[in-house]
């Protein structure tokens, strides 16, 4: 299970990430190729999908970065060889509905409405199926997913989903996965 200590470990490690080539894609054929490895060496398949949905969205969603933070994504699928951790410094999910639904008025707003609702952060196209997908899936294989997008917090297990806000704030998106329960 994903605790606190863990996740404060792996924030505070956020900047190191970062710097490791072999875990960071600068676009989304490398984050691609790299999964498909995943897939080819592990077999794992619906570890792969929830992974490449969470990183794909790096891709499909940031267009705007960081300042001083590297452009890509982060994707390390066997941190502490029991966690993968997908992270980064985009927009995040504040940053990319709200400018599809200005009404949303807060963080925690905004990943409820990204985990819960069907909205696209590419609108006009009629999309945002996604994170429903990577939701129900770790609901229904007992798996567990903590996220975070500023200061707000989804986690998901296969007792449902909560959200609350954080006094630590991650810049861009933080998913830690924890695959070793269902599986």
């Amino acid at each position: 299970m994903i605790n606190e200590e863990i996740t404060e470990a792996i924030i505070s490690d956020m900047l190191v990430f970062f710097n490791n080539n072999e875990c960071f894609s600068e676009t989304r054929d490398i984050f691609a190729a790299r999964l498909q490895s995943y897939i080819l060496e592990s077999k794992k398949y619906l570890e792969a999908a929830i992974i490449g949905e969470i990183g794909n969205n790096t891709f499909d969603h940031n267009f705007v970065f960081e300042n001083n933070r590297p452009r890509g994504v982060y994707s390390n699928y066997t941190y502490k060889q029991k966690y993968a951790i997908i992270a980064d410094y985009g927009r995040g999910i504040f940053g990319s509905l709200s400018t599809v639904l200005p009404s949303i008025g807060t963080e925690l707003e905004a990943m409820e409405t990204a985990f819960t609702k069907r909205i696209s952060g590419r609108s006009p196209e009629q999309r945002g199926n996604g994170l429903k997908f990577v939701s129900e899936t770790i609901q229904q294989n007992n798996l567990h997913l903590y996220f975070q997008s500023g200061c707000a917090t989804c986690s998901i297990d296969g007792k449902g989903i909560s959200f609350c806000d954080r006094p630590l704030s991650v810049k861009g998106c933080l998913a830690i996965l924890d695959f070793n329960k269902g599986i």
